[in-house]
């Protein structure tokens, strides 16, 4: 008598995102154990991630390696760039701008902070600089007409409660410098001041590695504790005369200035274990500590340590829902879903891999990343009008019966988007890194919006592209795995549905 088909849905496949650490045990078929240039999209689909084009044209090999949008006082923006030598402005066109300092300029690990309707540069080593937008210049801030004391050749700043907050100087990595009030070149007189946190801290010494303020708090980031302080008023604002302090975290602290992120409600950073949040550090301080990139937390531990900590970068973007974390170095940036956290309190994520980006930046409705050749955004579904590829691998499937031997018959694809798409199914058994591929093709039709095709989006019209994709597949084995993957050219493509049809065997 023969024996009825078995069939298993993924209904959302890879809603989960990626966790490869418990992949060698059994997982919840909503993760993944690859999710390669994806996103989890606003209805719970994963999807291909959007891809990167110049913004720039015309300025090969400016190397650049950071930028900052500054906004002066009349709403104008300016996007300041810059190389590990040279300075710019624009987008589309570069314009350099030459500052006039007494730094020999050979390194570009600036961070840069508005105040006061001008930028400020500062960087460990180097005499800190501002950004005038009334003449379009660079220049040293102890030239400015109002400096007064010694500027911090600090490494971090922050502009924030109407001052600039600066700390990790060369000769000093424990005392924090705050500016006058509305002056970022004023350190001498009115309100200026500093404070030393080697008193503070009751374990011994330690490293500030950036600053961050939230909800009328002052947060200093150091490699192994975080110090919080107030200024008992209990309001947005913040006065250095009154300030106290809240708390000392110790065990966990940041090691890269520039993952340290505030998405509003809370402040992301980068821990020498993974990936934090500040907000969940507070609340479980006295508890086992959990983060936010557990589901992946060796791979990130393992390239934390491989890369150079000045070279790590970050992004949050309201608009996408999605904290970026680049390792220039192996070219792979990890995106956090920001939506809502998974019930174990981590967030979903995937990987971007062959990733040319040296910095990102984050506007309004926007995107920028600095490239070789300029600036870059996120945007089209082409990385530089080249295509690259989407990987989703499933877990594990043993149907209940890991003793049996499973019969692979037909797989069944739900898939959004991609008119005309070429892509892979792929299966593979017992835990195997070889694996059986099953071409297809998507029906070609071409979508309009009142007549008008647009983006290869259906709007407006009864539907959008969904189909059903069957394949007959073959192979035998106790333990499945299932596979897709596609090349991403120009059109948006997700997965909705998976469905597995399978035999069961004779007993091994």
């Amino acid at each position: 008598m023969a024996k009825p088909l078995q069939s298993a849905s993924v209904a959302a496949p890879g809603f989960f995102g990626l966790n490869t650490q418990e992949s060698s045990v059994t997982l919840e078929d909503g993760y993944a154990l690859v999710a390669d240039n994806c996103i989890i999209d606003k209805y719970g689909r994963l999807g291909a991630r959007n891809g990167w084009r110049y913004l720039t044209s015309g300025s090969t090999g400016v190397n650049l390696v950071g930028m900052h949008r500054f906004v002066d006082l009349t709403g104008s923006e300016t996007i300041i760039s810059w190389s590990d030598t040279a300075f710019y402005t624009g987008v589309g066109t570069l314009t350099t701008v030459t500052p006039t300092t007494d730094n020999t300029i050979t390194a570009g690990n600036w961070q840069c902070a508005t105040l006061n309707d001008k930028a400020y540069f500062f960087q460990r080593g180097y005499k800190p600089m501002v950004y005038d937008p009334v003449g379009g210049t660079i220049t040293d801030v102890e030239d400015e007409s109002d400096y007064s004391g010694t500027a911090p050749q600090g490494n971090t700043v922050l502009s924030a409660y109407g001052r600039l907050w600066v700390a990790d100087i060369a000769t000093d990595k424990m005392t924090v410098y705050w500016s006058d009030l509305l002056s970022g070149s004023d350190w001498g007189t009115g309100s200026a001041g500093s404070i030393d946190l080697s008193s503070i801290l009751v374990k011994g010494t330690d490293e500030i590695v950036g600053i961050g303020a939230q909800n009328g708090q002052l947060i200093i980031f150091c490699k192994q504790n975080i110090v919080i302080f107030d200024d008992n008023t209990g309001g947005a604002s913040f006065d250095p005369a009154t300030m106290r302090l809240i708390e000392v975290i110790s065990r966990v602290g940041c090691v890269a200035r520039d993952s340290i992120q505030n998405t509003g409600l809370d402040i992301f950073f980068l821990s020498e274990d993974g990936l934090r949040s500040l907000g969940r550090v507070i609340q479980e301080k006295s508890l086992p500590m959990r983060d936010l990139s557990a589901n992946v937390r060796d791979d990130i531990v393992q390239l934390t340590q491989s890369e150079t900590d000045a070279d790590i970068k970050s992004v949050y973007s309201e608009d996408n829902a999605f904290y970026l974390l680049l390792f220039p170095s192996f070219q792979r940036i990890y995106c956090f879903d920001t939506r809502a956290p998974l019930p174990n309190g981590t967030l979903r994520v995937t990987i971007w891999d062959n990733q040319t980006q040296t910095n990102m930046l984050s506007l309004p409705n926007a995107v920028y990343f600095s490239q070789t050749d300029g600036i870059a955004d996120y945007a089209t579904y082409q990385d530089n009008t080249s295509t690259y590829r989407m990987k989703y691998y499933t877990t594990y499937f043993d149907f209940g019966s890991a003793s049996q031997f499973k019969i692979l018959k037909r797989l069944a694809t739900t898939v959004i988007g991609g008119s005309g798409q070429d892509f892979v199914l792929k299966s593979g058994f017992d835990y195997t890194d070889s694996y059986q591929s099953y071409p297809a093709t998507l029906t070609s039709r071409s979508v309009s919006e009142y007549g008008t095709a647009e983006y290869n989006i259906a709007e407006y019209e009864t539907g959008t592209l969904v189909e059903v994709v069957r394949s007959s597949t073959g192979g035998t084995g106790s333990v499945l795995q299932i596979g897709f993957e596609a090349n991403i050219d120009g059109a948006e493509l997700s997965l909705q549905k998976l469905d597995i049809f399978i035999k069961q065997g004779r007993v091994f």
